[in-house]
């Protein structure tokens, strides 16, 4: 079965094709970071089988899939379960949590041998199950000395990497806070966060204005301190506009 993964941190890619590469069934033809570029790849290409993750710039896994020319099989693979109902609704093969553990990928490919196109109720049942006991994180434990400080997402105005760290950027002041902006763009209300460039995450309540920049660029102002000002990138901008109707 020749293959395409789709997965836009570098990390879980190269985990995830060595894993696939000990199954003489799969044949990886090729791999996307982002959902525009796999749609192009997977059109060209023809797969059989995509391993898509859904959280992706550009397009999500599920407006990947939409704008795909066939209907190849699909496996969903993401590290938060509330998107399992959508998958199922557009008929999965298999949904597989991160981390993947290589005897659930076993179970994926024999499936995919099999020609199965849904997923067991057992499987159904259990995540259902997680999906109704988890929620969206809407207090932020931080670490200061001998202290935690709990602050609730009222005062959190935007998240920030630099390097291999991340920080919760408050009013006037910043905390390292131990998770990467992968596991927080999961876990945040899309409602009240959005993902504007592969280093940030504002609330959407902090944004002050968003302005123009040189070259077609636009940055936001926030509404903390120091009226912060953070680049929007190209890749999230249509969601953005999308988002906040300008």
């Amino acid at each position: 079965m020749k293959a395409v993964i789709v997965e836009d941190e570098s990390y879980s890619l190269d985990r995830l094709i060595k894993l696939l590469s000990s199954f003489q069934e799969i044949e990886i033809v090729g791999t996307a970071g982002d959902g525009e570029t796999a749609i192009e790849i997977i059109n060209r290409r023809k797969p059989d089988v995509i391993f898509l993750d859904i959280e992706l710039p550009v397009f999500n896994g599920f407006e990947v899939v939409r704008r795909l020319d066939y209907n190849p099989k699909v496996v969903f693979i993401t590290a938060y379960d509330r998107y399992a109902i959508k998958a199922f609704e557009i008929n999965s093969v298999d949904y597989i949590l991160k981390p993947v553990e290589p005897d659930r990928l076993k179970n994926t490919i024999q499936r995919l041998k099999e020609e199965k196109t849904g997923i067991n109720g057992s499987v159904i049942e259990s995540l259902l199950k997680s999906i109704k006991s988890k929620g969206y994180l809407k207090h932020f434990s931080i670490k200061k000395g001998d202290e935690i400080i709990i602050l609730p997402e009222e005062e959190v105005y935007y998240f920030k990497a630099e390097d291999k760290y991340v920080f919760l950027c408050s009013y006037n002041g910043e905390y390292f806070y131990d998770a990467t902006l992968k596991e927080l763009e999961e876990k945040l209300d899309p409602e009240k966060f959005i993902r504007i460039h592969r280093s940030y995450i504002v609330s959407l309540d902090k944004i002050l204005k968003i302005k123009k920049w040189f070259l077609g660029e636009y940055r936001v102002e926030l509404k903390d301190k120091e009226n912060t000002t953070l680049k929007i990138s190209r890749s999230y901008l249509p969601e953005i506009k999308k988002k906040l109707h300008f």
